[in-house]
């Protein structure tokens, strides 16, 4: 949807810029919110099995990674049951959901957020969602908004450089369709710097669409200082 000249030039007046940074374990692949009416028992990831939920109204709800094999399908059934909202953050709905999250159980935030974080020692992949909100879709401002990637840097022991292991894709929620938009080799074991147009350019996405950088490799993503840094702009 595009946006008229007059609400253009607001969004730009207003535009601002993040910068952010994720280390080991630690992308929030899902944020979850509980929306029902009584209280949580637990929330808990087995990383190899499944999800449990476990409240006063909706019971014992188990997710197996078997039967929702990808985030995209865990974060549909989640919502469908309606005890708790979903929304996947720093990752892919086509990421398998088998040995991508932190194992054992979840505290919830400050926010009231429950936060399925990345195992990326396990998944081999580090990533982060540039959005103009990272909370559940309740809580997002209404508005239409778009982000621009200026740059992003990152550090990672891989096993396997290889070509499109870095990589950026563009979300659409109206249609929950991820499109890559770049992609690059991969460097192990050095701070590299991604910019583009040496610096002068950007990778900007479609008004309400989102862009997800992402680190990932076929056999093995370790060190203990490993991190993934972006920066972009909101409008």
């Amino acid at each position: 949807m595009g946006k008229s000249a007059e609400g253009a030039k607001m969004a730009s007046l207003l535009r601002g810029t993040k910068a952010a940074m994720v280390i080991k374990d630690g992308p929030v692949v899902i944020r979850m919110k509980y929306v029902g009416s009584g209280t949580v028992t637990s929330v808990t990831n087995d990383i190899s099995t499944d999800l449990e939920l476990i409240t006063s109204d909706g019971g014992i709800d188990t997710y197996a990674y078997a039967t929702y094999a990808t985030v995209g399908a865990l974060v549909d059934a989640v919502n469908g049951d309606g005890i708790f909202e979903a929304r996947i953050l720093d990752g892919l709905r086509s990421d398998a959901t088998d040995d991508m999250f932190v194992d054992g159980a979840m505290t919830v935030t400050s926010a009231g957020y429950y936060d399925l974080l990345q195992d990326t020692s396990a998944s081999f992949s580090l990533a982060y969602r540039c959005a103009y909100d990272r909370n559940v879709k309740s809580n997002i401002p209404a508005g239409n908004h778009r982000v621009s990637l200026q740059d992003f840097t990152y550090y990672a022991t891989l096993g396997n450089a290889a070509i499109n292991d870095v990589q950026v894709w563009e979300y659409n929620p109206s249609d929950n369709t991820e499109t890559q938009v770049y992609q690059a080799l991969s460097v192990s074991a050095a701070a590299t710097d991604v910019t583009f147009a040496s610096g002068y350019g950007e990778i900007t996405a479609g008004y309400g669409n989102e862009l997800i950088v992402v680190l990932v490799d076929d056999t093995s993503l370790s060190d203990t200082s490993a991190f993934l840094q972006v920066r972009y702009d909101r409008e």
